[in-house]
């Protein structure tokens, strides 16, 4: 009888740490999935509608940064990769001191154009002269560009840097009274200081 308490006592143990396993394994996988999830809903957004943005950009006061870049780009991947994702992700540009988008220059359909008129990315990339890709482009709302471009890579890690001041020029064009810091490290700090004290 002692034998078979104990046998049950050390099944029942297995069965529950599995059981615990099972639901911590289940809760991990879930918790996985919000944040692939997340991620990916935050990840840099590709150009659907210029018109649209350009009237985004006139009722907030922000300019558009325009990433064009191609399927086939090693650098402009690259780009996406480290600097434009993570700025996308983190969400405190996109809509808050920027309209950042890609447009894929690679793109054969047709989008709503600033005035409302279908374009295509490849052939208004070559009239704007960006189709040498990665080039980045900052518009006002009126599709005035305010800042100088930025054309190829030269250096992958000081590259969010010339983003930065290329927006604060972009913002002293526009008669914006913003500004955002030099690093984004530095806009980071920013804003906890700004959390901790609102």
């Amino acid at each position: 009888m002692f034998d078979l308490v104990r046998l049950f006592r050390q099944s029942y143990k297995q069965v529950t740490v599995l059981f615990m396993t099972g639901m911590l394994l289940s809760f991990t996988l879930a918790s996985y999935a919000q944040r692939a999830d997340a991620g990916k809903a935050a990840s840099f957004q590709e150009l659907q509608n210029l018109q649209q943005l350009a009237e985004e950009a006139k009722q907030t006061g922000l300019p558009i940064m325009l990433m064009f870049g191609a399927e086939w780009c090693e650098f402009c991947e690259q780009l996406v990769e480290e600097v434009f994702n993570p700025m996308s992700m983190r969400g405190n540009y996109d809509g808050k001191v920027v309209l950042m988008r890609h447009v894929g220059v690679d793109e054969q359909q047709t989008i709503p154009g600033l005035r409302g008129e279908p374009i295509k990315k490849s052939e208004w990339a070559y009239a704007l002269n960006a189709d040498l890709t990665p080039t980045v482009i900052f518009l006002d709302g009126d599709g005035r560009e305010v800042a100088p471009r930025i054309v190829g890579i030269s250096n992958i890690h000081m590259y969010a840097g010339v983003i930065h001041r290329n927006l604060n020029i972009a913002y002293r064009n526009m008669g914006l009274t913003l500004r955002i810091p030099a690093t984004p490290e530095l806009y980071e700090i920013q804003l906890q200081k700004k959390s901790l004290n609102p």
